[in-house]
């Protein structure tokens, strides 16, 4: 069996084609039972019958020895063209050798002829067809002219000892035997590629279904990358409009003018139609408290706008008693209407944000929009509203407190004036004491007159006792506010990465989570450009295109990879943005920075940039 094996294997090869190496076994089988059923049968049967015709079975013998010496050497279609038409022609050799002209081919001949005829399709696959139909015209060709060729070879050799008797029954057999082997290696080779067939078949269900599992799983991982860009970029978003209103605050001082070009810029960032800012002011000689509306934009509301609003009275009163935001999606007809040149429309979205500081009130911020505001544009307003109210709080304190300069000062002269009058009326009193006795009752009058002004100066005293305790008073709220704001500070320096330079792009401050990230200490970074930081793999145009929009007095913003001090790597979310000047001039950049933890995502979110800005 193991003989059988090797024999078959002859000539495979792992660089050859499967259904190559097939029929290279098949040649290697047909040569072995040729040689079992045919060649050597034969060559006994010449011997001892027709000796002049032994060189036939014998070249056939060697023939099919020839087909495993070629398919050994690689010689794979040569030795299969041997195995399919060399055994039909010694056969059509033989038979007419035994056949005169007068005669008709034995039949047992026939039939082993017609046997050999049909091993093109035994050893070649369909596949190799001009191989294929190459042998199997010769092997017509041969058949079809057995009666032909037998004058031309007849060799005077009686041939009843194959038309009659035991050897032609033994013919007989080996030839039906011969024709039986060939059908059942072709039945067997259709059975193997039946089976081959449904084991592809069910592969590629497999595979297929192993295909749309991962096609699954890739989704679903795209599903996440897309959402946590997504999440990215609406925090980005949060964080670039948060700084463009810190800009404002920190150019206006005045309540009102910030209340306008805060909602201006609100409603624009926000891509809404309308907006106002009511802010809490408080009725001085009642002590009532209301909200007065301080910025509007686009703004045409109901018939009549309210300039005030009290507590509790509509949405912008019970705003204020809540405390809560009051977000509306079906608003009432005649509510609000946006107008254009072209018509008017009611929104479909109303949101009402109070402003808060630490539980307080400072103010309501309104916004209408035709869209619905998605959940971050919610969120910005939310930390819009903390941000606006520590603002506005600074801007009262700063307000109250000039104004309680103003009246001391107010005060002062008042006093400086009164002590003047005081010292005439002494210098009239000395003037006039020669003439005390002859004017007694006059000095009389001067001096409860000159006792009516001290009283008046020590009230005027005992007043400005109390408001310079006010003045007191005011200055420990102004400290625990600016504790407040370096409070706030400190929690941003723990989450943030923030930087100052001046305009040639040199470290002015840095602060101590930059040190932690980065690895550097301040005094190595104070007085260094930024491109201490830069890493290799970042482009150079990246920071061409920095400093561009920086210096235009625009926010810049980009996924940025950063250098450590031992050479390692962190990325962040930058934000740098100018602080400008009354002529829109900058005078130094300040950077904010988010670490991003996934360096997964942040690889993504560089190379997505680099891509956009044709940089990849």
């Amino acid at each position: 069996m193991n003989f059988l094996l090797r024999l078959q294997n002859i000539g495979i090869r792992s660089s050859f084609a499967e259904h190559v190496n097939n029929k290279i076994k098949l040649s290697n089988i047909v040569a072995f039972f040729i040689i079992l059923l045919v060649a050597v049968p034969f060559v006994f049967i010449s011997v001892l019958n027709a000796p002049a015709l032994t060189f036939i079975p014998i070249g056939g013998l060697v023939a099919m020895l020839l087909v495993w010496i070629l398919n050994k050497t690689g010689a794979i279609y040569m030795a299969r063209i041997f195995s399919a038409n060399v055994p039909l022609f010694l056969a059509a050799w033989f038979t007419a050798s035994l056949t005169s002209a007068e005669s008709q081919p034995p039949l047992v001949m026939v039939l082993i002829c017609l046997a050999f005829a049909i091993l093109p399709f035994l050893v070649f696959d369909i596949r190799e067809k001009s191989y294929l139909i190459f042998s199997a015209t010769i092997n017509f060709l041969v058949f079809i002219s057995l009666g032909e060729v037998a004058g031309i070879f007849a060799s005077g050799i009686d041939s009843s000892f194959i038309t009659s008797g035991f050897l032609y029954k033994a013919n007989f057999a080996i030839s039906i035997l011969l024709a039986y082997t060939i059908v059942f290696l072709l039945a067997y080779i259709g059975f193997q590629a039946e089976k081959k067939s449904r084991e592809l078949i069910e592969n590629n269900a497999e595979q297929n279904k192993e295909l749309k599992e991962s096609e699954e799983r890739l989704k679903d991982n795209l599903k996440e990358v897309h959402k946590a860009q997504e999440e990215e970029k609406n925090r980005a978003w949060i964080t670039e409009g948060l700084s463009r209103v810190n800009n404002l605050t920190r150019a206006h001082s005045d309540p009102e003018k910030l209340s306008k070009d805060v909602i201006s810029e609100v409603v624009k960032y926000l891509g809404a139609n309308q907006g106002a800012i009511y802010l809490v002011e408080q009725e001085e000689d009642v002590s009532e408290t209301f909200m007065e509306l301080k910025g509007a934009f686009a703004f045409g509301r109901r018939k009549v706008i309210n300039d005030k609003v009290k507590p509790g009275e509509g949405l912008i009163g019970q705003c204020f008693l809540e405390k809560d935001m009051i977000f509306l999606t079906e608003v009432p007809e005649n509510f609000v209407r946006i107008k254009s040149g072209l018509g008017d429309a009611s929104p479909r979205n109303i949101v009402i944000m109070p402003l808060m500081n630490n539980e307080s009130i400072e103010g309501i911020i309104e916004v209408a929009s035709f869209e619905i505001l998605p959940s971050f544009k919610v969120d910005y307003l939310k930390k819009l509203g903390e941000s606006l109210a520590t603002s506005f709080s600074l801007n009262k304190i700063n307000a109250n407190t000039k104004h309680l300069l103003e009246l001391s000062q107010e005060q002062e002269e008042q006093m400086r004036s009164q002590a003047e009058e005081l010292h005439q009326n002494m210098e009239e009193l000395q003037a006039t004491q020669e003439e005390m006795q002859r004017k007694s009752r006059e000095t009389e009058e001067q001096n409860q007159q000159l006792q009516q002004q001290e009283e008046e100066l020590r009230q005027n005293m005992e007043e400005l006792s109390a408001q310079a305790d006010e003045m007191e008073r005011n200055m420990r709220e102004m400290e625990a506010m600016q504790q407040e704001m370096k409070a706030r500070e400190d929690i941003l320096n723990e989450s943030t990465v923030l930087s100052e330079a001046d305009l040639s792009g040199r470290i002015v401050y840095v602060n101590d989570k930059l040190c932690e990230v980065s690895q550097y200490s301040r005094d190595e970074m104070i007085g260094k450009p930024h491109s201490l930081f830069r890493h290799p793999d970042t482009p150079k145009k990246l920071f061409e295109l920095m400093w561009k929009t920086i210096k235009a007095g625009k926010v810049f913003r980009g996924i940025v990879k950063n250098k450590k001090k031992d050479g390692s790597v962190y990325w962040v979310d930058a934000t740098i943005a100018p602080v400008l000047d009354d002529h829109n001039k900058p005078l130094k950049y300040i950077g904010v920075r988010y670490v991003i933890d996934r360096e997964d995502i942040a690889q993504q979110l560089f190379d997505a940039q680099l891509k956009a800005n044709g940089w990849d």
